[in-house]
């Protein structure tokens, strides 16, 4: 299944830790997150967060773009963030099969 790497930024403004209509909306969605993953066939490999810099990355393998899309619009990070989504690949098979070319 291919591989996304998902890349969130918002304004200190929007940030739940300060912005209570945002706090709101995101403690009414955040406890979907499993049933949403569900939903979009998305898996949610690995998660960080740079709190004082507003940016949370997400490493996730899903069927397509378009299902890693829906599944952060329905946890409601599409609301107050900016998202990045990029198919990615790890190193050592890009490497393996250029070792084999």
């Amino acid at each position: 299944m291919p591989t996304f790497s998902v890349n969130m930024k918002h304004t200190v403004e929007s940030c739940p830790l300060f912005n209570p209509e945002t706090k709101k909306k995101f403690k009414e969605v955040i406890g979907k997150r499993g049933e949403a993953a569900e939903k979009h066939g998305v898996k949610v490999l690995s998660a960080w967060t740079s709190i004082l810099n507003h940016l949370i990355f997400y490493i996730v393998e899903a069927p397509s773009q378009k299902a890693v899309e829906d599944y952060f619009i329905e946890i409601g990070f599409a609301f107050w963030n900016n998202l990045e989504i990029r198919q990615v690949k790890l190193v050592e098979d890009v490497l393996r099969g250029i070792e084999k070319s």
